[in-house]
């Protein structure tokens, strides 16, 4: 697992994510959880990192970085999705809302004139 620091700074109202030294850019929000066991004791460290990034055409890119070993990096990795490995010890999942899915879905099953 990597060393994770999140420096929130209320007065500017930003937010910085550094995962082994390396400086997350576009991040609007990040989440560390630490599970444990029913005696109380640490099972798993689950951190994600939420990334937004706007291009100069103005499509909006999201993506979710969880830590690999989560059950969530394994199974985007499993199914066999398009999974970002920029960042060391975490696997990025890029985000799609329903909506988008099935918009895509939709219009995918349409038949093209040509």
């Amino acid at each position: 697992m990597a060393q994770m620091i999140i420096t929130a700074d209320t007065e500017s109202k930003t937010l910085e994510v550094t995962i082994d030294g390396m400086t997350i850019p576009n991040v609007s929000d990040a989440s560390v959880y630490l599970y444990r066991d029913s005696n109380g004791n640490a099972k798993e460290l689950y951190g994600s990192v939420y990334t937004v990034e706007k291009s100069d055409n103005g499509v909006t890119k999201r993506v979710t970085y969880h830590a690999e070993g989560s059950e969530k990096a394994q199974n985007a990795i499993a199914s066999g999705i398009k999974v970002y490995t920029d960042v060391k010890g975490f696997v990025g999942i890029s985000d799609e809302s329903e909506a988008a899915l099935d918009i895509d879905e939709f219009l995918s099953s349409q038949k093209k004139g040509y």
